[in-house]
């Protein structure tokens, strides 16, 4: 069976149902879900900040036992401020996920051990199984801890605010850090 057959649009209809899988579709052939759209539109709630485009979201779907496995990437860009010189710019991402949903029992039984390699394990219930969630956190984490608009961003100056990347400082000396007044202060 090749991916064209494999492919699968889950719900036909509202865009916010595009990533929502009917589980019975997983009973006799694994799912591929292909989908390009806005955010909103897939049902995924993001600042327009993190969703600047259409995101492309590839998500491989399978069953094995009471285990689903969905693994794929998301791709898009954001618009992010400079750590550095403030100024907004715009980042392209493709970050990568792999979880595994377990059907909600009402006896849950004890926490199973895993292997050394952790995977994140969803519980849900019902019949669908709604993956936009996991899309969402992915993005969430895509966003970078420090964000530079380029590697060799010089920043602002700390005494007059100069933007060091387009003009020179205006100040006359280097600004006195004031943690160090208690050191010039010290006669040795």
């Amino acid at each position: 069976m090749d991916c064209e057959q494999r492919k699968a649009v889950a719900w036909k209809g509202d865009g916010a149902k595009m990533l929502k899988v009917e589980l019975r579709s997983l009973e006799q052939e694994d799912l591929v879900l292909e989908e390009k759209d806005w955010a909103q539109a897939l049902g995924i709630e993001l600042t327009p900040e993190l969703s600047r485009e259409p995101l492309e979201i590839y998500c491989e779907l399978s069953k094995s036992g009471d285990v689903i496995s969905a693994k794929g990437w998301v791709q898009g860009k954001m618009v992010l401020e400079c750590d550095r010189c403030l100024k907004g710019f715009e980042s392209g991402f493709k970050s990568f996920f792999e979880v595994h949903y377990r059907p909600q029992c009402e006896e849950m039984a004890e926490e199973e051990e895993y292997s050394e390699e952790q995977f994140e394990v969803v519980y849900f219930d019902g019949d669908i199984l709604d993956i936009a969630d996991q899309i969402r956190q992915t993005v969430l984490l895509s966003v970078p801890m420090r964000a530079l608009c380029r590697d060799d961003c010089r920043g602002l100056c700390g005494g007059c605010g100069s933007d060091l990347n387009v003009e020179s400082c205006q100040c006359q000396e280097p600004p006195a850090d004031p943690r160090w007044d208690a050191l010039r202060k010290m006669k040795f």
